[in-house]
C-alpha cells in the first residue's frame, strides 16, 4: 500500500473519532419533575389478551427519589392476572398458547369458575390482587437532585426511647407535597445514610402567639415508629420497626418522602390484597396479608353507621379471590349479607333444616328452658332417657332383646345419633309409671309439659321440619359447609327472626360442627366463621350461652391448627369477652366513640403506634386504625369503594323503600309473622 492510500485511512479514523467524541459530550435536557401518581384501581376481573403487534401504553415508572423524574423507559404493558370474586373449585391451570401465536399473543390465565358463579363473571367486578411495581431506576445523567429549598427543615431539640421533640416553624410548606406540619403527619428525620420515621401526635407554639407576617416557632412531639434506608442496589427503600441509632440534637427533619412512606406500607406476605389506601397519602395501597388475617383471626371493630358491614363484606371478598377454597359461614343477625354475595348459599329462617338430635345436651337444653333457670333433676332424666331412645331408634321397634340393658351405653346424650321424640316421651312414662322411680313424678311431669310445648311451638319448626327420623347428618353439614365441593362455598345463616335462645344455640351448633370439621378433615377444610354482632354470643363476664362461649373459644384458641378460622364483628368491643378479643391478632377499628371502647383498642395497640387511637373518634366513614399480624406496621385507611351489588343491608333502607300498609290483607301477614307462622 502506497504512502497516499495509508494516509488517507489515518484520517479517515481520525475523523471518526472526532465526531464519535462529539456526540458523546451532547447531554439530554433536564426534565421537570414529574407528577405524583394517584394509586389506581386494580384491572377488573376479566381475563384479557394482549397483542404485542399493536403498540401498547408506556408504564409509569416509580420515582426513584423525590424531586427527580424518572427515565422515559418504554415498556409492555401487562395486566395482572384476576381472579373470581368466589371461586368455588380449584384453580385450573394457566392455558398454554399454540406455537404459531407465542410470538403475537399472550394469554392471562383464569382459574376455573363454578357455575354458580356464571351471572356474576359477566359484570365488571374488582380484583384485590396487587399490581405488580416496578422496579426504581437511577440513571447517572438523570434529573437535577432534589434542592434544600424544596422540602423544609426542621431540627431535633431532645429525644428518648419512644419520642422526640422537634422545633420547626409556621412557613414550613413542603413544595413537593403542599403540605404543612399538622398532627398525623409523617417525618423523616436524618441520621446517616438512614432516616428515621416518625409520626406528629402533638402541635403547639411556645410563645403562644400566632403572626401572619413573622415566622412563628413551632414544637412537635414526635413519636418514633422506625427506620427506613436506600437499597444498595438502587431499588426501593426498605423499612424496619427497629431503630439502630437514634437522633441527636441538631438533626435535621422534613416531612416524610413518598417512596419511603410506601416502603412502611408495603405488602411483606405472600397472599396480600389490596383493600384500600392510606389516609395520609391516597396515592399508596393499603395491603394485608389474607393467610396472616385469617390464620390468627379477625376482628372488625365500629360503632354503628360507621361502614363496618360494607368493610366486612370488602375483606370476605378479597379472602375468597386470594384464597379460592376457602369456606365462609355468616351469622347473619340483620339479613343483610346476602345482597353482598348473590351466589352464596343464604338459608332462610323458613328453611332452616338443623335436626333436634343433632345437638348435644347443654344446647338443647338452653332451647328447651327458654332461658328461663334450669331445673338439674330433669336434665339429668334428659341426660339418661336420650341414650335410651338412640338405642331404640337404633335396633327397631320389634327388637328382640338378645342384649342387655346396657346395650344404649355405646350412646351418650351428646353422640349426634337420631333418636325419636316418641320414644323420648314412652320412657319417661315409663319412669313415671314405675312404683319406685328415681326422679319426682312432679318433676316428670314438668319435664314432659315442656317437651311438648317445644315440639308444638311454630318458632322452633326447624329443629322438627322432617316427620320421619333418619340419619341426614351428611346432609344437613353438607348445606352448612358447602360439601363435597358441588354448592357454594359462602353460606348466610339468616337469624333476624330467631329467638335470643335459638340464635345462641344455633350458633353454638354451627361453630362446634365446623371445628370439628377441621379437625376431621385434618387441615384439608379451611373454614372462616363470620360472627356478626359477636357481643350477643360471647359477652364479657359470666353472662351469655356458655356452650357458644365454649366454642367460639375454642376456634380462637385451637382452630388455626386445622384450618377453622373465625371474624369477630361488633359495636361494642368493651362487652365482648376480652380473652376472645385477644385471639383476634389482627384488627381493623373504625369509629369508636365511647371511651370504654377506645379503652379496649388502646390496650390491644403496641406503644409505638398508641397516638394512632387519638383519632379513633374522628375518623370518617369507612376509615379505620388497622393493625396486627396482617399488615407490616398499624395504619390508618381508608377501605376501597364497593360495587353496588357488594353493599350489603342496601335493600333495608326503611325511609326510602319502604311500602305503606294499606290493607286489611298486608295487616294480617305481620300479624301472622308476629306469631311465629303458628295458624
Amino acid at each position: 500500500m502506497d504512502n497516499e492510500a495509508l494516509m488517507r485511512r489515518i484520517n479517515a479514523a481520525t475523523d471518526a473519532k472526532k465526531a464519535a467524541a462529539a456526540a458523546a459530550t451532547v447531554r439530554p435536557a433536564p426534565q421537570a419533575p414529574a407528577p405524583r401518581v394517584r394509586h389506581t384501581e386494580p384491572v377488573l376481573r376479566q381475563s384479557q389478551t394482549i397483542n404485542s403487534a399493536t403498540p401498547q401504553p408506556a408504564i409509569q415508572q416509580p420515582v426513584a427519589s423525590v424531586g427527580q423524574a424518572p427515565p422515559q423507559v418504554q415498556r409492555q404493558q401487562v395486566a395482572a392476572p384476576s381472579v373470581a370474586p368466589q371461586t368455588l373449585a380449584p384453580v385450573s391451570q394457566p392455558a398454554v398458547s399454540s406455537p404459531a401465536n407465542v410470538a403475537t399473543n399472550v394469554a392471562i390465565p383464569q382459574p376455573a369458575q363454578h357455575p354458580t358463579q356464571a351471572a356474576e363473571a359477566s359484570e365488571p367486578l374488582m380484583s384485590f390482587r396487587p399490581v405488580p411495581e416496578e422496579k426504581s431506576v437511577v440513571v447517572k445523567d438523570g434529573p437535577r437532585p432534589m434542592r434544600k429549598e424544596d422540602r423544609p427543615e426542621a431540627f431535633v431539640i431532645a429525644c428518648n426511647g419512644s419520642m422526640a421533640i422537634v422545633q420547626g416553624n409556621t412557613s414550613c410548606v413542603d413544595t413537593i407535597t403542599g403540605l404543612t406540619w399538622a398532627v398525623g403527619r409523617m417525618l423523616s428525620i436524618i441520621v446517616g445514610e438512614s432516616r428515621i420515621v416518625g409520626m406528629i401526635c402533638d402541635i403547639d407554639m411556645p410563645t403562644g402567639e400566632f403572626s401572619e407576617d413573622t415566622k412563628s416557632n413551632l414544637r412537635f412531639q414526635v413519636e418514633l415508629q422506625g427506620e427506613v434506608k436506600d437499597s444498595p442496589d438502587g431499588g426501593n427503600p426498605s423499612f424496619s420497626k427497629g431503630i439502630s441509632s437514634y437522633p441527636g440534637v441538631g438533626s435535621v427533619v422534613h416531612q416524610i418522602r413518598a417512596a419511603d412512606l410506601a416502603s412502611i406500607y408495603a405488602a411483606t406476605g405472600s397472599a396480600n390484597a389490596v383493600i384500600g389506601v392510606l389516609s395520609q397519602d391516597d396515592s399508596i395501597p393499603a395491603y394485608v396479608d389474607i393467610a396472616d388475617m385469617l390464620s390468627k383471626h379477625f376482628a372488625v371493630l365500629g360503632s354503628t353507621g360507621c361502614g363496618k358491614s360494607a368493610s366486612v363484606s370488602l375483606l370476605l371478598h378479597a379472602a375468597q379471590e386470594i384464597i379460592p377454597d376457602l369456606r365462609t359461614i355468616t351469622l347473619d343477625p340483620h339479613n343483610e349479607y346476602s345482597r353482598a354475595f348473590p351466589s352464596a348459599n343464604t338459608i332462610e329462617q323458613n328453611h332452616l333444616d338443623l335436626p333436634f338430635w343433632m345437638f348435644q345436651l347443654e344446647e338443647y337444653v338452653e332451647v328447651l328452658f327458654r332461658g328461663k333457670p334450669i331445673v338439674h333433676e330433669e336434665v339429668d332424666a334428659l341426660r339418661e332417657f336420650i341414650p335410651t331412645a338412640k338405642a331404640k331408634f337404633r335396633d327397631g321397634e320389634d327388637r328382640v332383646k338378645l342384649r342387655s340393658d346396657s346395650s344404649s351405653s355405646a350412646f351418650t346424650a351428646d353422640t349426634a345419633v337420631p333418636y325419636r321424640m316418641a320414644d323420648l316421651l314412652a320412657e319417661v312414662d315409663e319412669e313415671m309409671g314405675l312404683l319406685e322411680s328415681r326422679y319426682d313424678k312432679s318433676v316428670l311431669k314438668s319435664l314432659k309439659a315442656r317437651i311438648n310445648a317445644h315440639t308444638s311451638d311454630a318458632r322452633y319448626a326447624f329443629m322438627f321440619r322432617h316427620r320421619t327420623i333418619e340419619d341426614i347428618a351428611s346432609q344437613v353439614i353438607g348445606n352448612f359447609f358447602g360439601l363435597p365441593g358441588t354448592g357454594s362455598l359462602s353460606t348466610i345463616i339468616q337469624m333476624a327472626g330467631m329467638p335470643a335462645e335459638v340464635v345462641n344455640s344455633v350458633a353454638s351448633v354451627l361453630c362446634r360442627l365446623s371445628f370439628e370439621l377441621a379437625i376431621a378433615a385434618k387441615g384439608n377444610l379451611k373454614i372462616l366463621v363470620v360472627c356478626e354482632e359477636a357481643h350477643r354470643y360471647v359477652p364479657a363476664g359470666k353472662g351469655g350461652f356458655e356452650p357458644t362461649r365454649r366454642a367460639i373459644a375454642r376456634i380462637a384458641k385451637e382452630g388455626r391448627k386445622y384450618g377453622s378460622f373465625m371474624a369477630i364483628i361488633s359495636q361494642r368491643p368493651s362487652e365482648l369477652d376480652p380473652t376472645i378479643l385477644s385471639q383476634c391478632s389482627t384488627v381493623f377499628s373504625l369509629r369508636l366513640t365511647n371511651d370504654f371502647d377506645q379503652e379496649i383498642i388502646r390496650r390491644a395497640i403496641s406503644s409505638s403506634s398508641a397516638s394512632t387511637i387519638a383519632f379513633i373518634s374522628s375518623l370518617s366513614n369507612r376509615e379505620c386504625i388497622a393493625f396486627g399480624e396482617g399488615m407490616s406496621t398499624p395504619m390508618r385507611m381508608k377501605f376501597r369503594n364497593l360495587p353496588k351489588q357488594w353493599l350489603p343491608g342496601a335493600e333495608a333502607d326503611v325511609f326510602g323503600n319502604s311500602v305503606e300498609i294499606r290493607n286489611q290483607q298486608q295487616c294480617a301477614q305481620v300479624f301472622q309473622q308476629w306469631r311465629g307462622g303458628a295458624r
